[in-house]
């Protein structure tokens, strides 16, 4: 079986995200074949010529060491506005060279305009398209007006795509407003691996040594991108002369690059507020030990309108380690787990920041609250039952579009 994946982000540095559990975990089958075209978003290679060239990568592991899949980056200029236009007419080209030199069985898309040029050379070549639909992803377009010309393209893919899988009940719900036929429309959750989460005991006890953290110390943890709506700053700001008076022992430890990574660097120097850890970007096979340091992991996005209808796969995880989570009430998660988990939730960002030093004293209630979710994610979120899903889901397209 030939796939064809296409997103717009960057599939060696973002993330991991749902496609790299479920495309690595595929491709360790030599059955199936995968072939990703994704894109250099955070413009993070630098050629000296106006082009920079076409780029495949292979052996590339972000969840699973035994992953086997090929990474094209095609050619786009160095030039601003032109960059992903040019990026477009080339990855065009590209999956025409795709088709000629092996027919795709199946195409997956992940974004709106290298999903379009997916979708109608899908049904020119009469391939099944499967749109994958994990965020509202017009809302993510910073310009006003090219949001509403990207959410007039994602309706369009949206309804001519032969399938559409979501992650939660809301963007279910968001699709079917949207006018998108029910019968094409699927939930399937993102999930965790519990053979992620053994934790290395002589790793652990470095990363407790370097970053100075006691069996005193509250930790609190955030990973990810670093959104300037994630209220970092604010959690800052708050808690600095608290623990700078030694009125509390509050580590804060942030793991992720991006977004405002280089102000909070700058300005945790400039407050002095040597109790926050920013740890950068680690690989993934590292990230369970800095999650087993923490006593509360945290969710503090601001409600707007990327955020209000995700399910982040971090929250998974974080329970798939035992660990708490203290989350404002975004409406995906609410929705998803406020009924079977023990999750706590703050009405806002605002109420969020105070809760935190309220909590401080509560480790051992919050221990308990960290088993219940384990127990939940054990019997509802593993990939391996989410990836059987997924296979049945595309081996079913695939015929219905051979019958035809």
């Amino acid at each position: 079986m030939n796939i064809l994946v296409l997103q717009e982000t960057d599939w060696l540095t973002r993330g991991p995200h749902t496609q790299h559990h479920i495309f690595e975990k595929l491709s360790e089958r030599p059955s199936i074949s995968i072939t990703v075209l994704d894109y250099d978003i955070d413009k993070l290679q630098k050629f000296r010529s106006l082009c920079i060239p076409k780029q495949i990568f292979k052996n590339i592991h972000r969840v699973s060491d035994d992953s086997n899949i090929k990474i094209i980056r095609t050619a786009h200029l160095q030039i601003p506005f032109l960059r992903r236009i040019s990026s477009l007419i080339t990855n065009f080209f590209e999956i025409i060279k795709i088709f000629k030199r092996n027919k795709p069985d199946i195409i997956v898309g992940f974004s709106i305009t290298n999903g379009l040029i997916g979708l109608i050379l899908a049904k020119l070549f009469q391939i099944p398209y499967l749109f994958f639909y994990i965020d509202i992803l017009h809302e993510i377009v910073p310009i006003q007006y090219i949001k509403k010309l990207a959410r007039i393209i994602a309706r369009f893919t949206l309804k001519h795509s032969d399938k559409v899988l979501v992650h939660t009940n809301i963007q279910y719900q968001y699709l079917i407003n949207e006018g998108i036929n029910p019968e094409d429309l699927e939930i399937s959750p993102d999930g965790i691996s519990l053979e992620n989460t053994i934790v290395d005991k002589k790793s652990y006890d470095k990363l407790k040594s370097k970053y100075y953290i006691q069996d005193s110390d509250f930790v609190i943890f955030f990973m990810g991108y670093l959104y300037e709506f994630a209220g970092l700053k604010e959690i800052i700001d708050y808690y600095n002369s608290k623990v700078k008076s030694n009125s509390l022992n509050l580590k804060f430890l942030i793991l992720g690059d991006g977004g405002i990574y280089n102000f909070l660097q700058n300005y945790i120097k400039e407050v002095n507020a040597d109790w926050v850890i920013l740890a950068g970007r680690v690989p993934y096979n590292e990230i369970k030990e800095y999650v087993e340091l923490s006593d509360l992991c945290l969710l503090s996005f601001a409600i707007n309108d990327i955020t209000k209808e995700i399910l982040p796969i971090k929250i998974l995880e974080y329970m798939a380690m035992k660990k708490p989570i203290l989350t404002n009430s975004l409406p995906g998660v609410v929705h998803e787990l406020k009924r079977d988990s023990d999750l706590i939730f703050a009405k806002n960002q605002e109420e969020l920041i105070k809760m935190i030093g309220e909590l401080i004293p509560e480790k051992e209630r919050l221990k308990k609250i960290g088993q219940k979710g384990y127990e939940l994610v054990k019997k509802k979120y593993t990939w391996k039952r989410i990836i059987i899903d997924f296979k049945k889901n595309i081996i079913t397209l695939i015929e219905k579009k051979r019958r035809k």
